[in-house]
Order: structure tokens, then sequence, then C-alpha cells
């Protein structure tokens, strides 16, 4: 009789665990969403855009737009993807909605990029459609946030491959970018609404554009030693040309929802150096001793920095210490930096200068009165209680803050040259 009834059992858990599920979707019932882009609508409070595969074979989109068959300006389709979009009230009603006229299901699992609008970021209406996007089981912390100039759809509009035919890896490498170069942040969707809720600091945000190449200037008057140091641009104005107009670049700062600045490429590296978030960039750097040429660094984050807050009464005090370290790429004046006397002149020139970048975004934010270095993450700790943090309102008393920054940097590498020698000027011997 037991053996019947174990039987039984097993033939039960085996039915149950073999039969199928009511809600399964099969793979040609579903197209997955890859971006998804938000703007004040105009028919109703929201508009929803959406981009994913059309999943149609052959053709590449360049080949698609060499034979006349890409975007026609009304199809929403490009490089073998498409867009759609629709006024709603809500995020979840927009999404039915386009259920209603999209062929396929539209499934989020896969979504990766979320692109607001910065007039949308602007208006303090984020947190009403970030917190139900954050709470929908089917996106992804993980998912990138960008505010882009102008128009989500604008941007959408103009994502599409750029190399290969895959969009997703497009962004996915793109925004990782920000590792290796250090211009702009690298902000997920979970990381955004974390930061909105926290009392210890506020939200930032990757800033995004479409470069519609109007600093590329393809005839004019020719350089003329006025140098740039390359991170002077905001999004969109990079003086570029390429069949790539998406640029990632700079970074968004938000007072809770709110967008309430915006930090350039140079800024937005002094702000990755002091929330320890900085990995790596080539730097340009003015020669000490002949100002009209360049020293080219590589810099690397040596260590964590390092980060104390006092309190003297009410005033918070902040000493700041950030540790940095670099390799020499080239001398183009052929002065032999490689060694003292010119390498540590050649130190203290980067570190003055990064330490007064610092203390400028420092004052910039101050006047924001936006704590987007996470000093807040260290002062808490200097409380008993929740209560007695929360009481005291950083968010509201940053404004007051006083800093105190340093820098200690070392150059490590000089590269394949121990040495630079001068090169012969055939017009001095003339």
């Amino acid at each position: 009789m037991g053996k019947k009834l174990a039987l039984i059992v097993v033939c039960t858990i085996l039915v149950a665990t073999l039969s199928s599920c009511d809600d399964a979707r099969e793979i040609d019932h579903v197209v997955h969403v890859l971006v998804i882009g938000v703007d004040k609508g105009v028919s109703d409070k929201w508009r929803l855009t959406l981009q994913f595969n059309n999943m149609k074979s052959g053709q590449s989109g360049y080949q698609q737009q060499a034979s006349g068959e890409g975007d026609d300006g009304d199809g929403g389709s490009q490089d073998g993807y498409t867009y759609v979009t629709v006024d709603s009230p809500s995020f979840f009603t927009g999404l039915d909605m386009l259920n209603a006229t999209v062929p396929r299901r539209l499934v989020f699992t896969h979504a990766g990029l979320i692109i607001i609008s910065e007039e949308l970021a602007k208006d303090g209406l984020l947190e009403e459609y970030i917190a139900p996007i954050s709470r929908f089981r089917e996106i992804r912390g993980s998912a990138h946030m960008v505010v882009t100039k102008g128009n989500a759809l604008d941007f959408i509009k103009a994502n599409a491959p750029s190399i290969g035919t895959t969009l997703f890896k497009e962004f996915q490498t793109a925004i990782t970018e920000s590792e290796n170069t250090g211009f702009f942040p690298h902000t997920t969707l979970s990381e955004f609404y974390e930061a909105l809720l926290s009392t210890q600091h506020q939200p930032i945000m990757t800033m995004g554009a479409v470069n519609q190449f109007g600093n590329f200037q393809e005839q004019g008057p020719k350089w003329d030693n006025e140098f740039k140091l390359g991170g002077e641009y905001l999004p969109g104005q990079l003086p570029r040309y390429g069949q790539n107009k998406i640029e990632y670049w700079g970074t968004a700062l938000f007072n809770q929802d709110k967008m309430v600045g915006e930090l350039n490429g140079s800024e937005s590296r002094a702000l990755l150096m002091i929330r320890g978030e900085f990995e790596r960039g080539f730097f340009t750097v003015q020669d000490p001793k002949k100002s009209e040429l360049i020293i080219p660094l590589d810099i690397k984050q040596a260590k964590k920095p390092k980060v104390t807050v006092s309190f003297d009464e009410d005033i918070p005090m902040v000493e700041l210490t950030l540790y940095l370290e670099g390799d020499l790429l080239a001398i183009q004046s052929r002065l032999h930096y490689e060694k003292d006397p010119l390498l540590s002149l050649l130190e203290d020139t980067f570190t003055e200068e990064v330490e007064n970048r610092m203390n400028q975004l420092i004052n910039k934010c101050k006047n924001l009165n936006i704590d987007v270095f996470r000093f807040g993450d260290v002062a808490v700790r200097q409380f008993r209680t929740i209560d007695a943090w929360e009481e005291y309102n950083w968010n509201k008393k940053f404004k007051d803050i006083k800093v105190t920054t340093k820098v200690e940097f070392t150059i490590k590498k000089t590269g394949t040259r121990i040495k630079s020698y001068p090169m012969d000027n055939p017009e001095e011997d003339e």
C-alpha cells in the first residue's frame, strides 16, 4: 500500500511539473523593446516612444538606405529597427494602446536604455514617471538612464547602429565608454531611483544629444594656436562629423526629480574623480615652459578618494583628497620632462589644474544646493540615529558646506622613451 501511495505522489508531481504554463509566450508572438523614450505629450500628458527590432532578415540598414528602402520619414523604421510613439495619460495605458496596434506583444525584459527629454526633466515630473517604470517587473534596474537635449523621439529616430547591425550592443558599449573617458557618468535606473529617495545625496544622469555636426566647420580660417583642452563642450556641440549622430557627453544635475543644471565633459571628469568613479582618461596640459605646445597624459585613479566630514556647530567641514597617477604620452617641446626638475613642474601644473577644476565644480553645486558628490554618505556616520540625521536635513544645508581639497598626483611612466631629445631645425642652420 505504501509503495502504491508513493508511486501516486511521484506521478502527481511529474504531471504538475511537466504541464505547460498558461502564460507562456511563443517567441514569434513577442517583440523585445530595447529603448524607451519619454517626452511631454501634446494630445495627452506623456509621449511614449518604444524602439525594437523589426525582425526582418536580409539587407542591413545601410544597404536599405543605399537602395532607397530606408526610413521614408513616416514609417518609423531605421537600420533594421522600428519605433512607435503614442500620447497617453500613463506608461501602462500607453503600453496597452501600442499593444493594440503593434502585431506582436511588446515585452521589456531586454530594455536597456531609457531616454528622458530635457524639457521633461526640468519640469520636475520625472519621479511621477520613473516610479511606475521602476516598479514594473519586466524592466531591469540595470537599464541605462539618459537625459537628451531636444526630444526623446528625435533621439530615437537617430538611434541606429553605426558599427555592425546590433543596436543593443551599440548603446551598451557606447555608454560604458564612460570608464575609459570620464566625460560622462554611467547611471542606471536603480541608481537614479535610489538617489531620488536618498537623504544623503542628489541624483545625476548621463546627458545625450543628437549632433547635427553644426560645430564642424569644413571651410574657414585654419587653427591659429588657440588650444582647447577637449572637455569644454556640451552634448551635441562636439566639432565632429560622421554617420553616427548620437553622442553621450556631460552630466545632468538634479535636485530630487528636477533637473537644475548640467556639466560639460571636463566638469564631469572632476565630478567622477570626487565620487571615486573615475577610472581613466586622456588629459591635455599646456606645456609649462612653452605655452603654445601641449603635453598629453594618460590619467588613472590610483585609489579611492579620502573624504572626512566634521561639523563646526551646524556647518559641514569636508576634507577631500584625490589620488591620481599618470603616464606621459608625448612631449611636443622635446624638453626633458621625464626627470626632475621638469617632471615635478609638470606634476604640479596638472595638480593645480585639477584642484582648480574641483573647487569650481564644488562652488557651482553649492550654489545649486545639491550634493552630487555623495559627501552625505560619509556625513551620516556622525549621527547616532536616523531621526537625528533626517532632522538635520543634509540636502537643504549643503549650500553652507566648506570643503578643503588636495590632489596627490604622480607620473609613473614615461612611455617608450626615457628622455626627450631636441630635433634639429633646418632653419636655424641657415
